[in-house]
């Protein structure tokens, strides 16, 4: 190569840069990795450094004239009394009516109802203890409060004086509601009946009885909620009975039914509750006594039997006049079912077959023996003798 070609060559090299070196991934992606970790341990460390700010801050925040908010609770303040008597009663014409004022405040979250006893006139029928609600407490508020403001006459109309107008009827038993509430002292409800009234140691409404029918459905489906199926059962059958105690006389309390106690309609609905069980009992009568041939007890199927007691027992099922005036004569050969329902407690029902049939529940009238309910008899005792 001539020195011409040296030069030449050397001439181009100069005119073009030398590339540039390639960049190092690796490097690039270690250096990114070691920044946010810097920026996460920075980020950290701010946050440790403002709790313990706010931990050594916040006691000194509060001062010695203030304090720490309250603490919420449910846990109903007082005690639950019920009244014995009626002293205590509230004088009607003392209370205020017709104001805008709520009868109860809102906010409770118990009810107890107390029964007391005022009078015993006619048979003397097993009454309820205390019974105390606790869930849908605020819609027996809401009924309380929403009950007519001024006192009415027989008919729902407004008294024209805006005073309770009271009839003379005997009252065996009067109707005490007990509230309970978390931030304050229980307001007692006196309920009359005879004035159709409901009043506190204040004032007063009218009273409407959707508040003690809803008080007892919200407070069978508690029972039903809070009852374990497995402790429920119903009595064995006794093994004789004085004859003479299911006659149909009207001084005669007639078959035992606990299930009416918490049944807002039981002259409707005699069983408004399913059942867990049923026992069923027959009965020969020999020298005025009853004496037990066959007995029955059956869980499952239970509740088939409500339908048919229900339409036995129907408000207006077909009356009979079987053991009735006069003589009431006692029956010879009759059938018993006591049945269980998932709220725990027990109805008993008599049904006569000799010298004549009739079918009878509580207190009630006697009614005609229905197919379902001999067929149901048949299913659990056999064929029952005819009349």
């Amino acid at each position: 190569m001539s020195r011409d070609d040296e030069d030449i060559r050397h001439l181009f090299a100069d005119a073009v840069p030398p590339l540039p070196t390639p960049h190092d991934r690796i490097a690039e992606v270690g250096i990114r990795v070691r920044r946010h970790r810097r920026r996460v341990v920075t980020g950290t460390a701010a946050a440790v450094t403002l709790v313990v700010a706010l931990g050594v801050g916040l006691p000194a925040l509060w001062g010695p004239d203030r304090t720490a908010p309250p603490v919420q609770t449910t846990d109903p303040t007082g005690e639950v009394v019920c009244p014995t008597s009626l002293a205590g009663e509230p004088d009607l014409d003392a209370v205020r009516y017709g104001d805008d004022e709520p009868l109860v405040p809102p906010g409770a979250v118990e009810i107890t109802t107390c029964e007391v006893q005022v009078g015993t006139a006619g048979v003397v029928h097993e009454r309820p203890g205390p019974r105390t609600l606790t869930a849908g407490v605020d819609e027996i508020v809401r009924l309380l409060n929403a009950q007519p403001p001024q006192p009415v006459d027989g008919r729902g109309r407004a008294t024209p004086d805006g005073r309770p107008m009271c009839n003379a009827a005997a009252r065996n038993e009067v109707t005490v509601l007990v509230l309970r509430y978390p931030d304050r002292e229980p307001v007692t409800v006196w309920t009359n009946a005879n004035c159709r009234v409901s009043i506190t140691a204040t004032h007063g409404r009218a009273l409407d009885s959707e508040v003690f029918s809803t008080f007892l459905d919200r407070y069978r489906a508690q029972l039903v909620a809070t009852t374990d199926p497995a402790t429920i059962t119903s009595p064995d059958c006794p093994v004789t009975i004085p004859a003479d105690r299911v006659r149909n006389k009207p001084s005669n309390p007639g078959p035992p039914d606990r299930i009416r106690l918490d049944n807002s309609d039981p002259y409707d609905t005699v069983l408004p509750t399913p059942l867990v069980e049923v026992t069923a009992c027959r009965y020969e009568v020999d020298d005025g006594t009853a004496e037990l041939v066959r007995q029955e007890r059956r869980r499952a199927g239970a509740d088939d039997l409500r339908p048919v007691l229900n339409g036995t027992f129907d408000r207006k099922a077909m009356s009979s006049d079987c053991g009735g005036w006069p003589g009431y004569p006692a029956p010879t050969a009759f059938d018993t079912l006591t049945v269980a329902d998932a709220t725990g407690a027990t109805a008993e029902f008599w049904v006569r077959h000799i010298p004549c049939r009739s079918a009878r529940h509580f207190y009630g009238a006697n009614k005609q023996v229905t197919a379902p309910l001999l067929d149901a008899l048949t299913d659990l005792l056999g064929p029952p003798p005819a009349p």
